[in-house]
């Protein structure tokens, strides 16, 4: 196989661009930004989510079965940048009913309940149950009109 080609070709899925929202375990927030998630089921309403193994976000998650992905809206592309830089105080956020951070300036969000994890690969999917959703403003946004590339 060639392995440009694979790579290009993989970069041609369309992702979306997302901050993930945890609490560390001494409750602080922790923002994460990603792009793989997907809608896997209407009954019960689950998605999976491919976390990077050795990120503190899956440690998170996987530590209180739990996470929030707000959809970043077009506008507020610069809230990603924060987020990989780790600048958290600046990024606008308000709390889920059960306390996780999400965007206040978002497109939506939705908050997750783990219900099961595929390990496999250097990034593991967690199978999560929608647990609670809140309305946003705006069209979400999608990782090409960032000019960045996640995959391959």
């Amino acid at each position: 196989m060639d392995k440009k080609v694979k790579k290009k070709i993989l970069q041609q899925i369309p992702y979306g661009a997302y901050i993930v929202g945890t609490q560390t375990e001494d409750g602080k927030d922790w923002l994460m930004f990603g792009t793989w998630l997907m809608q896997t089921s209407f009954k019960p309403t689950l998605v999976a989510f491919a976390f990077r193994k050795d990120s503190r976000t899956l440690a998170n998650v996987r530590r209180s079965k739990s996470f929030a992905v707000s959809f970043i809206r077009e506008g507020t592309q610069d809230v990603a940048e924060l987020v990989l830089d780790g600048a958290f105080e600046k990024v606008k956020t308000e709390r889920t009913t059960s306390g996780l951070p999400v965007l206040s300036d978002g497109a939506g969000w939705i908050e997750c309940h783990v219900v099961n994890q595929i390990p496999e690969g250097d990034h593991p999917i967690v199978l999560a149950e929608v647990a609670d959703v809140g309305p946003g403003k705006g069209k979400p946004i999608f990782l090409e009109s960032l000019g960045w590339h996640y995959g391959g």
